[in-house]
């Protein structure tokens, strides 16, 4: 019987204490830096989500591992926590060729998460554009 994952109940989607950690790595007199950061994870991560389904499908799981290894690092970075989550599964389950996981419903978990946490992503990026108009006046 597959091995069925969960998440933390505290976790959250998007944890806005981490994205105020990165303002404060690079601070908050350049927020077109903080702006280039997210849509390079936007558009990394749903290129991440795009391979590791095609590896699933020709069962190339060190690539799958690969990749979820990737997503679950780049999402905690961002505060995604249950993406970090289900993605550090699916890393897991990668290194056993998913024989004790559903890795095609994981793998459907993982896209429902990411779109959420990218639609918070995208509304965090709103709100840190608007910081730069007013740095900019």
């Amino acid at each position: 019987m597959p091995v069925q994952f969960s998440f933390e109940p505290t976790a959250v989607v998007l944890d806005q204490e981490a994205l105020e950690n990165i303002v404060e790595m690079f601070g908050d007199d350049d927020p077109g830096a903080i702006l280039d950061l997210i849509d390079t994870f936007l558009v990394e991560s749903t290129n991440q989500c795009r391979e590791m389904r095609a590896a699933l499908r020709v069962g190339d799981w060190m690539k799958l591992h690969r990749m979820a290894h990737s997503l679950k690092s780049s999402s905690a970075t961002f505060g995604a926590m249950r993406l970090a989550q289900i993605s550090a599964y699916v890393e897991q389950v990668a290194k056993s060729q998913c024989r004790d996981a559903d890795c095609e419903a994981l793998l459907e978990l993982l896209g429902s998460e990411h779109q959420a946490a990218c639609e918070e992503l995208r509304r965090a990026r709103a709100r840190f554009a608007g910081r730069g108009d007013m740095h900019q006046r």
